[in-house]
């Protein structure tokens, strides 16, 4: 009996085995994947990882399954066996994203209702062969009120400042009739947006502790068909309900880590918000999502390098002073450090394997150079460049140095692109092309990190404190302290700046509406939403994705 090379990849330690389902044809270098997952995109933005993860729990659903599946436990080497399918929803996507004539009409002199409906369904005859809309006659009672459907339907629009194609737009995931497959002008499924990110989050949400708890949560406040929202996607979106892709689940390494507890526990406590419409959690959930996503892959590379040094903190520049000024500057050394860690961490996965008995038998070799070309090749997926001499054969270790030159020196969307990318997405990181990059929190990003974790009023030493242990980020002087483990005296910034930076984090809170100030030596860290019993009802309004 033969095995695939899946079961012969060089694995990172302590890696579930990559199940026989993972079709690997496409991978020409193994390195990334093995420490991270199969796979993180940086061109899938939070708000699409979010909306691929729910296209997973949405098929379970239909399918009769629960939100999440058993697993096996942390001492396994067993991956999930997960295939799902995703909605097509061809004829709302088109409603949305490529008729421009239904507004135009209803915006028209003519009040003849005859008249409106054949002229559009003219256009659409004539424009697009094959489309068949004339239910819509049926599903409202004037053209008027289609379009102002429509119309209130792109308002859930996210990332509606994007130039993506029609066919990987997307709307807000209010219910099973707003999500779309990410397809191409063929409707077949290309993943050009949903490459696998949200794939890797469901599994994060999977093997965490509180999966049960959080598959309720997922079910009743994200999976329902009853939302306004929803009913009138599926009026628009008519009786069709074609299915693409018959999809097996990416491959995610590790089977048990705080970075998935950590993620579920967020997601937790944003869905148990109840008296906030969930049209408007879903903005800090893709939030914390993003900032989780981004957590985990510098703790996977830290795991990797094994120098038993904590990750580097996370330093949050709230002055926005202009210049290079101490602040930004330590804000900016802190994002160069972490880029520099997914590099750091391919290197020493390569060298774990160098140091093995099974290299150094190809090193002793007298056929080592054909040896190392077929190990490499089996371990790695990977072969050297090509000869213009076929009778020549690079060395085994000219062949393993062009391999790490290669996994360092990625210059496509590398994991080290997906961080940066995240961190943008969420707010978390600011880029000015006279000024360089550095962590900057948004407004939005503030909020979801008050939303996700404060229930009752909590002092704002003690907030500060949250945010170090909890996602590493730090702002004060006391927090800097203790994360950069050095004493006052020695405070890789100015005390003075470090105490305004702190000053500042108060102000935009209070602003915000999160912070209450009982008198100058006390204030508290508020979320005025928890502990509501209902969510809100009537017309809710929606956020801006």
């Amino acid at each position: 009996m033969t095995t695939s090379r899946n079961q012969h990849l060089q694995l990172a330690k302590n890696a579930v085995r990559v199940p026989e389902t993972q079709n690997l044809s496409s991978v020409k270098l193994w390195c990334e994947y093995a420490i991270w997952g199969l796979l993180f995109y940086d061109d899938q933005s939070p708000w699409l990882t979010v909306v691929e993860a729910l296209h997973i729990c949405f098929h379970r659903k239909v399918q009769g399954d629960p939100v999440f599946t058993p697993v096996a436990s942390a001492a396994s080497t067993e991956h999930e066996a997960i295939t799902y399918r995703l909605r097509l929803n061809y004829e709302l996507r088109h409603m949305l994203f490529r008729d421009r004539e239904v507004i135009r009409i209803a915006n028209g002199q003519s009040v003849d209702e005859k008249a409106r409906w054949k002229a559009w369904l003219e256009t659409v005859s004539r424009d697009y062969a094959g489309l068949e809309l004339g239910y819509l006659r049926d599903e409202f009672d004037t053209f008027g009120e289609m379009a102002r459907s429509v119309e209130l339907l792109r308002t859930a629009e996210i990332e509606a400042q994007s130039a993506k194609r029609w066919t990987s737009r997307h709307i807000l995931p209010l219910g099973p009739d707003m999500l779309f497959a990410d397809v191409n002008d063929k409707n077949s499924l290309d993943r050009k947006f949903m490459r696998r990110t949200g794939e890797m989050l469901y599994i994060m949400l999977n093997r965490a502790t509180r999966r049960e708890k959080l598959g309720q949560l997922i079910e009743t406040r994200l999976l329902g068909a009853a939302s306004p929202w929803n009913r009138l996607a599926k009026r628009v979106g008519g009786p069709t309900a074609a299915w693409v892709g018959d999809t097996h689940i990416g491959y995610l390494p590790v089977a048990s880590t705080t970075s998935y507890d950590r993620l579920a526990e967020d997601w937790v406590a944003l869905l148990s918000l109840r008296n906030i419409p969930v049209e408007n959690l879903l903005d800090p959930l893709e939030r914390v999502s993003g900032l989780n996503q981004i957590l985990y892959i510098l703790e996977r590379a830290q795991v990797t390098i094994g120098d038993e040094v904590p990750v580097p903190p996370f330093f949050l520049d709230l002055l926005g002073a202009p210049g290079n000024n101490p602040i930004r500057k330590l804000s900016a050394n802190q994002f160069k450090r972490h880029r520099s860690m997914p590099v750091e961490a391919i290197g020493a996965f390569i060298d774990t394997f160098a140091a093995s008995k099974e290299w150094g038998g190809v090193l002793a070799s007298a056929a080592g150079a054909k040896e190392a070309m077929d190990l490499l090749a089996s371990r790695f997926l990977w072969r050297p460049s090509r000869s213009p001499n076929p009778d020549w054969m690079p060395s085994p270790q000219d062949q393993l140095a062009e391999l790490r030159t290669q996994a360092q020196n990625s210059k496509g969307h590398s994991i080290t692109s997906t961080f940066s990318s995240h961190a943008k997405h969420i707010g978390m990181l600011r880029a000015q092309r006279s000024s360089g990059t550095w962590y900057a929190p948004s407004d939005a990003f503030l909020e979801a990190l008050v939303l996700a974790n404060v229930t009752t009023p909590m002092e704002f030493g003690d907030f500060l404190h949250r945010l170090m242990t909890r996602y590493n980020i730090v702002i004060g002087p006391e927090e800097v302290r203790a994360a950069f483990n050095v004493k006052t005296s020695a405070l890789p910034a100015p005390l003075a700046d470090l105490k305004d930076n702190e000053r500042r984090l108060e102000d935009r809170l209070r602003v915000l509406g999160f912070l209450d100030r009982k008198s100058d030596d006390c204030a508290f860290v508020i979320n005025p939403f928890h502990d509501a019993t209902a969510a809100t009802s009537g017309a809710a309004q929606l956020v801006h994705a």
